[in-house]
């Protein structure tokens, strides 16, 4: 009987086996698509047994039952249908100036997401709800890694240790990439909302070298900085440096997948889930889009601008060219448009329609191709359903995305300030075509080409931390190194010392050696 326990109580005590752990989850951006990323893994975690309390703007449809949901009520509105097409119709003008204007444009974007991050940091930390939730214990904690580390300053104030794991729903941004210790390069690793791909010229070099150190200096200063100042006063006391705080983090699950996203050097913190908001239990079609699809003869071309654009705000020239462009085209269009009828807006070859089942529609055979505007999500449902794009991207990664999609091969890119009938039609031609229909269906076996689902990698991963806690590092020492010894500017300084020192050491010798023979020369003579 006693040898029956102590087996027992050594197979219970074994780390493979993990518990139904306590998980908190924090995510104040109030971008839904974001948001959308995570939401997954967080149900998942809650049907295996696991507690999950999450706080975010997105109460969730038919929760499980271990699954507790704080609203941020009061703590300002999620982001929908933000961008004006018409507004930025007038502000994108700056993108036509030469080498300069990507890098205006990018700075601007930037700018946005730090004054919303300050405005949500001072609403959360406001939010008595979420105090009253952060006030009990923890096994693990999930953050959104964007653009705020407002998250992480509350954890240390509130006193949990328990080990955090960062997800990121986009490409990882260059302040992110330092926290676990992953090299980025500028030389061949493309900074977020470039247009560049790992192959660049020396001035494209020039320009990313420039915007990763920009991007590292403004998130120190206009996030980091601040934020903690916002904390501290709020708390009334002084903490520990946000910038250090932000390194304690024990994984980051991202977004992407590298036949997308391109190969980057990674570390055994670092685990691409790319794809896993996709969901195999698909939604039912409107009747009256599946008629519209299956009385098509030539196939269907898909155009959506996502759930941030407004795509029923485009000026009306912008829109003529849409119009006028695809009504050539013997496939039929589905457009997005918000201001459309209830059932749909035929308008010649053209079903404008308020809202539709994206994936579901991408995985229907009668979809040939996508107009879309980048966003990874929308990318992501692409690529995993072999429908080629013709990309035209707005605004913060999706000028990435965009650069990435091309180099793999399966996309076209237009700018949307300068859009023509010509270069619109040339790009749906070149998406429509068999090299590229093939492209897009090899790049999709190699997306779905995986030793386990994403969802069940997040997973896995999640439950390696919450089993091995601190202690199972996966991070390299590069987390702990400063710039500049990372960029070994200490070692070419010692280098430059040394050599220095020998030079002059000889210099020194050489000139008493020569000083000594004229010496000696002048002595023969006398």
């Amino acid at each position: 009987m006693i040898l029956t326990k102590i087996i027992i109580l050594s197979f219970l005590s074994l780390p493979n086996d993990v518990y139904c752990a306590r998980i908190l989850g924090l995510f104040p951006h109030p971008g839904k698509s974001h948001f959308m990323v995570f939401e997954p893994l967080l149900k998942r975690l809650s049907e295996l047994g696991h507690h999950v309390t999450v706080a975010s703007f997105f109460p969730p449809e038919n929760p499980p039952a271990n699954y507790t949901h704080i609203k941020f009520d009061g703590a300002g509105e999620p982001r929908l249908d933000i961008l004006d097409l018409k507004t930025n119709d007038n502000v994108n003008f700056v993108r036509r100036i030469p080498i300069l204007g990507g890098i205006i444009q990018q700075m601007s974007d930037f700018n946005l997401l730090a004054e919303l991050a300050l405005t949500k940091c001072q609403q959360i930390i406001e939010f008595q709800p979420l105090a009253n939730v952060l006030k009990e214990d923890y096994d693990l904690v999930f953050i959104e890694i964007f653009n705020s580390d407002c998250a992480q300053g509350l954890i240390h104030q509130y006193g949990i240790k328990a080990p955090i794991v960062g997800l990121s729903s986009c490409t990882i941004t260059p302040w992110t990439a330092y926290r676990i210790g992953v090299s980025d390069n500028p030389a061949y690793v493309p900074v977020v909302g470039t247009t560049h791909t790992p192959t660049m010229s020396l001035l494209q070099r020039m320009e990313n070298t420039f915007m990763l150190l920009y991007h590292n200096l403004w998130y120190r200063y206009k996030v980091q900085v601040k934020e903690q100042a916002i904390i501290e006063n709020y708390f009334g006391r002084k903490m520990a440096d946000l910038d250090l705080l932000s390194r304690n983090i024990s994984l980051l699950l991202v977004n992407t997948f590298h036949p997308l996203n391109g190969v980057k050097p990674l570390v055994p913190g670092v685990v691409e889930i790319g794809g896993i908001h996709l969901n195999p239990n698909k939604k039912s079609i409107p009747g009256y889009i599946e008629r519209f699809l299956n009385e098509s003869k030539h196939g269907v071309i898909l155009l959506s601008f996502g759930s941030l654009i407004k795509t029923s705000t485009i000026p009306k020239y912008k829109e003529e060219i849409i119009v006028n462009t695809l009504s050539k085209f013997k496939q039929r269009v589905i457009w997005k448009y918000e201001e459309s009828e209830p059932e749909g807006t035929l308008v010649g070859n053209i079903l404008k329609v308020r809202w539709l089942p994206q994936f579901e529609l991408l995985q229907h055979e009668k979809v040939v191709a996508f107009i879309a505007h980048g966003g990874l999500l929308g990318m992501t449902e692409s690529v995993y359903s072999g429908k080629p794009m013709v990309v035209v991207p707005f605004f913060g990664d999706q000028p990435s995305n965009a650069a990435a999609a091309a180099n793999a091969g399966f996309a076209k890119i237009i700018s949307y300030i300068d859009m023509t009938e010509k270069d619109l039609g040339d790009a749906v031609r070149s998406v429509l075509s068999e090299e590229m229909q093939l492209n897009a269906r090899r790049v999709s076996k190699m997306w779905q080409d995986r030793e386990s689902a994403p969802l069940d990698t997040a997973v896995y991963w999640t439950e390696r931390v919450l089993r091995w806690g601190h202690s199972g590092k996966l991070h390299t020492a590069a987390r702990d190194l400063s710039l500049y010894e990372l960029a070994l500017i200490d070692v070419f300084a010692a280098y430059a010392l040394a050599l220095t020192v020998i030079l002059l050491s000889v210099w020194f010798i050489l000139t008493k050696l020569m000083r000594l023979i004229i010496k000696e020369s002048k002595q023969k003579i006398h």
